[in-house]
């Protein structure tokens, strides 16, 4: 044969390619960011051959059986090798070559079926290979491929060709006929004749021939697509109660077939053209009512059908999805979608000889769609997330496709065998398979759709679940089930915190898609959450925000040293429905973090709460469908005004005070000490934003509340209430400080009026009043008229010239409650410092509340005194292990909540130890609660009972855990190193506490009195003095 310069060139190309992959080069499909990679780099060394060295792509064909074997067609021979048996990135090296009977119209590899007829041994596996004109070749074991059987077969033009069950194959014509045939007949010599003898006279009972024409609900014109047996899929079990055994796909109809001893019955046919086209109609962009469609491919899972169809006129198409579930009641259309169309071949290609094939990616909920040239995987929870691999950089070329050993691959000319990448949404909750908890049904419900890529098998376990349920509990389930998801723990394993969020986030989108997919979304009312009972969407969204805040900080803290001292001192910031804690600590950290308020503390923690307010607005804008809610009433008239949910953003942990806090005094203390006026105006205008944010959802919340205008009592007028007191001192901040053109687009923006007037008033800007009045009309001018008679009703505190009188200050400073807050208003920050270490503390919480109000005190008495560094450093010492002993305090009331923890009664460090010691704690072990008990002496040197205490601790250590005499003993250092007393040792040494200030003398500890039985014990003298002795040389 003579090739070209042209020919020689590509065939060099192609080898060079080829060799690229057999070196293990990964080509781009198995990029980072290809969602493809490869399955096996190395293929048998002819495959490599007839690859390399075939001119004519177009004669190369491939496929794949469910057993695990592959098979390349290359002229008359096939290339077939176990695929799944080999190991991945390795040497494909067993394989067989089959020859082919000839054909004038090429071979075909969808021609050839690979099969065992025994289940139980994949190694004994069979072939049977047609071609288009009719012949037959099938090999018993392809162990042996010179021993095979020729059979001509009276079929019409062979198009498709698949594996039913045991030795029996279905093959179907172009015209649309349906052949069974039983490959064990073909080996019986005795029934091959001449091939002009008839099929039915030939084979007779050893063959028969069904015809799929002969069914009335079949049309002449009709173009066979499709086969897939149901009977090879024996991999997960099904609920099919339908008698189906094969499933055929035309450009028209989906047929059901039950084959029976002698022949194939229609069980059930559904007109696709017809739902497709009503499904089509529906859709706004769909208004032309003179386009076609056609259906093209599909692929099966357990219980659901994928179609793939075009909607087509004559100058351009639209590709349609169509999934069906098959189950106990039949064929039903679930989901419907218009897929983005990037195929880029003509409609003929599609329709007369359709190149574009589809596949439900196993284990991953996607679909895979592949023409010649290109492949894209539809994924996400409406199927719009499109991933595409770059195949015309290669020059690629795909042979073949299909199933293998429950894996998807793909045979490409170039880059070899390629898969699709793994999509891991498996987690903890998915993986149970506990038989009594009640929402095992809707976890494998939810299971099927998720990693099976079942969905028609999700609807059926739904419907089997929601038939054991009272219904009117579905909204509270669904609720549950949602904050299953968002705190699954089985994600909390993996360091990289942005990828387990975005794993989250990706499986709590799919379960809305779920809930639509089960025809629960639409249905849903309201539910039991936070003790009251709340529109379920509402909830549900609420849950969704908390996640796109939780990956929102995720994706920042690797560049915020703050946001990560956040994450570590917040209990369970790992559990996103309590990601509100984490924003607590970082309103409360500004002050808890450090001694001062400091400006890049503030700056911080101020960007990080922008951070959360934008993430919620952001996923209620990509949620904007899912957001709505039903308008049906609640029946509960006790809840009627509970319906809507509180936003978490302001509600949860007082989140509210605590932003109206960090906006009003954290604010003005960090500007104070801010000299740079760069960084002032910074955080003026974040301060802006984030009271626009705070307001905004304020708003939102009070319109959604009010929306039916009725205000019957005090009660339901609170919120409304609240409302304008927040937005005013929010918004006074800005007048405050003399920043009126942000305090005024403020004010004109929420309506405060209030706000408006001052500003005018401050400005003397008496043209802007009288725009104000004529825009906003009466309710303008009755805040207006208030204004005018209150302008002198003061605080007494904020007010120079009654704060200054002898007689209010005074009074104030009788009250022990005030005494602190006169001292700093009058900048005495030395005596607020110690009235606020001498006002009485009845609660932990108070306690540590004044402890920090007379630390900060301090430190600020230091910047405008001239005081002695000493005393300042023994004031802070003091203040700083009281504030150590509080929290050691509430380190031992962990069976509270952090709220309840803060309001229980004060109690003395020795009263601490003594419970420690004296009475059990079944939460903490021996030697922990005695170390707890160091750790809170080494708080208490200036405390008088410092020497009684520590005597106390040891000599009772050494009544639980007595020492062993060492008279006896090789090891007389090792012998009591387990006691309690030699552990406690350690412990202080581990901490590096002063064990000379903590550890009692040896004489002392022996003359306790709790001691005083072993006075005259020489044993016990002895082991004492021996870990004394060692005591010294660590």
């Amino acid at each position: 044969m003579n090739l070209s310069t042209n020919d020689l060139s590509f065939l060099s190309d192609r080898s060079r390619q080829r060799s690229m992959i057999s070196a293990g080069f990964q080509l781009s499909s198995s990029s980072v960011n290809s969602p493809f990679e490869q399955y096996s780099s190395k293929l048998p060394a002819s495959v490599r051959g007839a690859l390399n060295h075939t001119a004519d792509i177009s004669l190369l064909s491939a496929r794949f059986s469910r057993n695990g074997y592959c098979w390349l067609v290359s002229g008359q021979t096939a290339y077939v090798w176990l695929v799944s048996g080999s190991n991945r990135i390795t040497d494909a090296i067993i394989h067989q070559e089959l020859k082919l009977p000839e054909c004038a119209l090429g071979q075909q590899a969808n021609l050839i079926e690979l099969f065992s007829i025994n289940a139980d041994d994949d190694d004994y596996c069979s072939c049977l290979a047609l071609t288009c004109d009719g012949y037959a070749r099938y090999w018993r074991t392809i162990v042996r491929p010179n021993d095979y059987y020729d059979v001509k077969l009276e079929f019409d033009q062979i198009e498709l060709l698949c594996h039913f069950k045991d030795d029996i194959c279905i093959c179907g014509s172009y015209s649309g006929r349906l052949y069974t045939i039983p490959c064990n007949a073909l080996c019986n010599k005795a029934y091959i004749r001449p091939s002009s003898s008839s099929l039915l006279s030939s084979i007779g009972f050893g063959l028969k021939s069904m015809l799929f024409g002969t069914s009335r609900q079949m049309k002449d014109n009709e173009i066979l697509r499709c086969l897939h047996s149901l009977k090879t899929d024996t991999s997960t079990q099904t609920t099919i109660t339908m008698n189906v055994d094969l499933i055929s796909l035309t450009d028209q109809h989906l047929y059901f077939w039950y084959l029976a001893e002698n022949d194939i019955q229609l069980v059930h046919s559904i007109d696709l053209q017809e739902i497709f086209v009503h499904e089509a109609k529906k859709d706004q962009k769909s208004n032309e009512n003179h386009r076609d469609v056609s259906c093209i491919s599909l692929s099966v899972t357990q219980e659901t059908i994928y179609i793939l169809a075009v909607h087509h006129s004559t100058q351009d198409y639209r590709l349609m999805l169509g999934i069906f579930s098959l189950n106990h009641s039949g064929v039903q259309l679930v989901s419907f979608i218009f897929l983005t169309n990037h195929l880029n071949i003509r409609l003929d290609e599609i329709i007369v000889k359709p190149y574009v094939r589809i596949f439900a990616v196993p284990n991953q909920p996607a679909i895979l769609v592949h023409t010649k040239k290109d492949a894209f995987i539809y994924t996400g929870p409406d199927y719009s997330v499109l991933l595409r691999a770059n195949f015309s950089n290669l020059n690629e070329t795909i042979l073949g496709s299909g199933l293998c050993a429950q894996r998807l691959l793909i045979f490409c000319h170039v880059q070899g065998l390629i898969t699709p990448r793994a999509q891991d949404l498996m987690t903890a909750l998915l993986a149970k398979t506990t038989d009594n908890d009640p929402y095992q049904p809707m976890i494998n419900s939810f299971h099927a759709f998720l990693i099976r890529n079942d969905p028609g098998g999700a609807v059926e376990l739904f419907r089997r679940f929601i038939n054991t349920i009272d219904t009117s509990q579905l909204d509270d389930i669904i609720v549950h089930f949602g904050m299953f998801i968002i705190d699954d723990p089985s994600l909390q394993e993996t360091n990289d915190l942005t990828r387990q969020l975005a794993k989250k986030n990706d499986i709590y989108n799919y379960y809305f898609s779920f809930l639509k997919l089960i025809n629960v979304w639409n249905k849903l009312h309201v539910a039991h959450f936070n003790n009251g009972i709340y529109h379920t969407k509402q909830i549900l969204q609420q849950f969704g925000e908390k996640l796109q805040c939780a990956k929102a900080f995720a994706q920042t803290s690797q560049q915020s040293l703050y946001l990560q001292a956040a994450f570590r001192s917040t209990s369970r910031y790992n559990q996103i429905s309590h990601i509100s804690e984490v924003i607590t600590t970082i309103v409360l950290g500004v002050i808890e973090a450090s001694r001062t308020i400091e400006i890049q503390s503030y700056e911080e923690a101020t960007r990080l709460l922008l951070i959360a307010f934008d993430s919620i607005q952001k996923y209620r804008q990509e949620h904007e469908q899912e957001s709505a809610i039903s308008s049906n009433p609640i029946d509960d008239e006790d809840f009627s005004q509970s319906m809507i949910c509180q936003p978490w953003i302001l509600y949860e942990h007082n989140l509210n005070d605590l932003y109206m806090l960090h906006c009003t005094q954290h604010f003005e203390q960090a500007l104070e000490l801010c000299e740079s006026r760069e960084v002032r105006e910074r955080l003026l205008t974040m301060i802006s934003r984030l009271v626009y944010h705070i307001l905004d959802e304020y708003r939102l919340y009070i319109c959604d509340l009010y929306s039916d205008n009725e205000l019957n009592n005090d009660m339901e007028q609170r919120p409304w209430i609240n409302y304008k007191q927040t937005r005013s001192l929010l918004i006074k901040i800005f007048i405050k400080l003399k920043d009126f053109s942000k305090g005024k687009q403020l004010a004109e923006e929420f309506e405060d009026y209030q706000s408006l007037i001052e500003i005018c008033d401050e400005l003397k800007d008496i043209e802007q009043l009288r725009m104000y009045i004529e825009q906003y009309g009466d309710k303008f001018m009755i805040i207006f008229d208030e204004y005018l008679r209150s302008k002198s009703a003061l605080s007494v505190l904020f007010q120079k010239e009654y704060f200054d009188l002898k007689s209010v200050q005074r009074y104030l400073k009788s009250k022990p409650e005030f005494a602190w807050m006169v001292d700093i208003k009058n900048r005495d920050y030395e005596h607020a410092s110690l009235s606020s270490l001498q006002q009485v503390a009845e609660t932990i919480g108070k306690r540590q509340t004044l402890l920090a109000i007379s630390k900060f005190a301090l430190l600020a008495s230091s910047h405008n005194e001239i005081r002695n560094a000493e005393a300042i450093k023994l004031r802070l010492r003091f203040i700083e292990n009281e504030e150590n002993l509080c929290q050691q305090r509430l380190d031992l009331l962990s069976n509270l909540d952090e709220s309840e923890r803060l309001k229980q009664p004060l109690i003395s460090a020795k009263d601490m130890i003594k419970n420690l010691i004296l009475k059990k704690n079944t939460s903490q072990s021996l030697l922990q609660r005695y170390c707890s008990a160091l750790k809170i002496l080494s708080q208490m040197e200036t405390n008088p009972d410092f020497d009684q205490l520590r005597l106390f601790i040891f000599s009772q250590a050494i009544l639980v855990d007595p020492l062993k005499p060492i008279s006896n003993s090789v090891d007389p250092l090792s012998c009591n190193a387990k006691t309690l007393l030699s552990q406690l040792f350690d412990y202080i040494k581990h901490e590096n506490l002063d064990k000379y200030n903590i550890i009692p003398s040896r004489e002392k500890l022996q003359s306790s009195n709790e001691l005083i039985s072993f006075q005259n014990n020489h044993d016990f003298q002895e082991a004492l003095s021996a870990i004394y002795s060692s005591l010294l040389t660590r």
